[in-house]
């Protein structure tokens, strides 16, 4: 008889500062042989799983059910009960004697209002459905909480070994490797988690060049050499306000719990060592825009505070209006969600001139909006592929619209901007502009290297690298850098709960 493991997909990452709650309307959900379907040709971990074992003649893969969504503002209770209540329903029909195992993609920064662990909630309702004697096996972004709840209720996390990310794919390959492990060879997993007091953000994160690339190698290397199953270590995501919230090393070996201890406690005190180091320079507007008036070449300028790709509301106007208060002569584009700024400009259509209110539809104390007289230059449906994922975005109506050489793209709904297709679907060369803002914290150093320099601005937004700007309530404290004089004493917990003791 072919085992069956049974694949469920449900992410998203939301910021707890953007006032907008995000609906079950956001997510593009699938059931059943959609959900494959969907992933078919994308850079997903769901993809990679079925790269391993979709391959073999003794097991069959049994798609469940997926569901994602753009990061947004946390997800409203009506919507992740009807979410979670879909998703259980389909593990439930989908339940039968030869299920073997299951997998569940998931991201780890979810967050809905009345319940701030959505992970957590739905492994913990799997597993009450299934048994303990059905290994789950989880793939979790690296900005992933990873929670005891979570830790509680699965057998094997992979997490994500790059920032920006591009190991989507290798890291369902990853999973699969864990599932096979437990499945093939009877391993047993030991989880050793260590929660790290630290919330980061910067260029020392790039894993390609940055400090904590040189503590991810060192994972990878434990992986590699068979040293263990799996490490990791999470960062969170500093935007998702939840009682975990935090940094953290994750090992797991096979029934070695001393090994697991160690080693994790190895990561976690190489993480300590340079965390300091870890947080963002951050460029006042008014700077970079005067510097980057004497570039002579194409320059970007981040506005990761408000960067959708991280769960911020997406219509800040900050760059723009400051662009027009210095009287900025080059060519600039820029992206921005404004919905009736959209569907004014397709009422008015292309060739137009109208007077619009750009910016601030959905978070107006940050970003008060701004009147401006604007030319409609071009239109379209808001539906194209995302370079960075190979999955379609769904932006609504769009419009581009021209304020002297100034180009904004108008969405109506928030959608990743972590590459050059919001621009390149638009009609509009990223590399034919002076200023080109970028609204995700990675997508200069991986879509935009022709660029001769990158500012990484000061500016409001519910993603802000300026931590102590947003106003934590929930996280633990104290924790650096929101805190002064923070102290790190290792407490290594194990998982599962049998094993559970203090170092």
């Amino acid at each position: 008889m072919r085992r069956k493991i049974l694949v469920v997909d449900c992410e998203q990452e939301i910021s707890s500062f953007n006032p907008q709650p995000s609906q079950y309307e956001d997510f593009a959900v699938f059931r059943g042989a959609a959900l494959f379907e969907a992933h078919a040709d994308a850079d997903t971990c769901v993809r990679g799983f079925r790269d391993v074992l979709g391959q073999r003649a003794d097991i069959e893969l049994v798609p469940v059910y997926g569901a994602s969504a753009c990061s947004a503002g946390p997800l409203s209770g009506e919507g992740f009960a009807r979410l979670s209540g879909e998703l259980l329903e389909a593990v439930d029909r989908a339940m039968s004697p030869d299920v073997a195992a299951i997998y569940m993609s998931l991201h780890g920064a979810m967050g809905a209002i009345g319940e701030l662990d959505p992970e957590g909630y739905l492994l913990e309702h799997v597993r009450r459905r299934v048994g303990p004697h059905i290994p789950i096996v989880i793939s979790l972004d690296l900005h992933g909480l990873l929670t005891a709840r979570m830790l509680s209720n699965c057998n094997a996390i992979a997490v994500f070994h790059t920032y920006p990310h591009n190991d989507f794919t290798s890291t369902g390959r990853r999973a699969a490797r864990l599932m096979e492990a437990i499945l093939d060879r009877g391993a047993k997993p030991v989880m050793a988690r260590i929660f790290i007091p630290a919330l980061v953000r910067g260029p020392e994160l790039i894993t390609a060049t940055g400090l904590y690339g040189k503590i991810i190698d060192r994972a990878k290397a434990m992986e590699e050499s068979g040293e263990a199953l799996s490490a990791a270590v999470l960062i969170g995501n500093p935007f998702t306000d939840a009682p975990e919230l935090g940094s953290q090393s994750l090992v797991i070996t096979d029934n070695d719990p001393d090994k697991a201890r160690r080693l994790a406690m190895e990561l976690a005190d190489a993480f300590w060592a340079d965390h300091e180091k870890m947080l963002a320079e951050l460029v006042p507007l008014a700077d970079a825009i005067a510097d980057a008036a004497g570039q002579g070449g194409p320059v970007t300028f981040t506005d990761a505070a408000d960067a959708p790709s991280s769960g911020a509301s997406g219509d800040s106007n900050t760059i723009l209006a400051g662009l027009i208060a210095a009287g900025y002569r080059g060519r600039a584009i820029m992206p921005i969600v404004d919905a009736p700024a959209a569907a004014r400009a397709h009422e008015a259509g292309v060739g137009a001139r109208i007077r619009v209110s750009l910016g601030g539809t959905i978070d107006p104390a940050r970003f008060p909006p701004l009147a401006l007289d604007v030319t409609v230059e071009r239109l379209g449906d808001g539906e194209y592929t995302h370079e960075v994922s190979r999955m379609p975005a769904h932006a609504g109506p769009t419009a581009v619209l021209r304020h002297g050489d100034i180009r904004i793209v108008v969405v109506s709904r928030a959608v990743f901007m972590m590459d050059r297709a919001i621009f390149l679907a638009h009609g509009l060369e990223p590399e034919e502009a002076d200023i080109i803002v970028v609204k995700s914290p990675g997508a200069a150093i991986r879509y935009f290297t022709f660029a001769r320099k990158n500012y990484v601005l000061d500016i409001p937004g519910a993603t802000s690298a300026n931590l102590n700007s947003l106003g934590h309530r929930v996280c633990p404290r104290p924790m650096f850098p929101l805190d002064d004089n923070v102290e790190f004493r290792p407490k290594v917990e194990l998982y599962p709960a049998s094993l559970r003791s203090a170092a």
